[in-house]
């Protein structure tokens, strides 16, 4: 009968310790949950409710983007075209540090010049034209994008269009683009484009 009632006692003591680690991992749990986080650069941080300074304004973000494609796409001379380095520096400031050097990373600033050299002409960057997608909560703002190229010489012109997707974001007070995505044009002539 001892032994049975060491038995009854070892159950019981084994039944209260899982009832309160069930107990402690259901707290630790429930006030987990009660807390958003986002990874941001690897590390986590709670959100927080966007700024209306962070915000970005429609014609802010159209102003930027124009000033970057104009940089990265303009070619007035095709047979003296800007290098990839004086593009590259040109754009640097219409940029977040991770776009550009993902763009550095995948040669973006090259394209431009080999297009107008490879057909002779210039190329020049006419209307952008942004559509807000979403509001993200930390301020940024997804868009998709038109942008017209006329691409010339002094025998003709055209103009191409060109659609993507960009994420403009302000960083130290001052609008950037962190993310620009687009399918390349077919430009007549060539076997590529832009």
């Amino acid at each position: 009968m001892v032994i049975v009632e060491m038995y009854k006692n070892g159950v019981a003591n084994i039944k209260k310790i899982l009832g309160s680690l069930f107990l402690f991992v259901l707290i630790i749990g429930a006030s987990a949950c009660n807390k958003e986080v986002v990874k941001e650069n690897g590390e986590a941080s709670e959100r927080k409710p966007v700024k209306e300074e962070n915000v970005v304004k429609v014609e802010e973000a159209e102003k930027l983007f124009k000033g970057y494609y104009t940089a990265r796409y303009t070619i007035k001379d095709p047979a003296n075209p800007p290098t990839f380095a004086e593009i590259a520096d040109n754009v640097k400031e219409y940029l977040s540090e991770d776009e550009y050097n993902a763009q550095i990373l995948n040669r973006y600033y090259s394209t431009p010049s080999l297009v107008a050299k490879e057909i002779n002409k210039s190329i020049v960057v006419q209307d952008v034209k942004l559509e807000e997608q979403r509001k993200n909560e930390d301020g940024t703002i997804d868009y998709t994008y038109t942008t017209e190229f006329k691409v010339y010489d002094e025998n003709s012109s055209k103009v191409y269009e060109k659609e993507g997707e960009v994420t403009i974001t302000t960083i130290d007070h001052e609008l950037k683009v962190t993310r620009d995505w687009s399918r390349g044009i077919k430009i007549d002539g060539l076997d590529g484009g832009l």
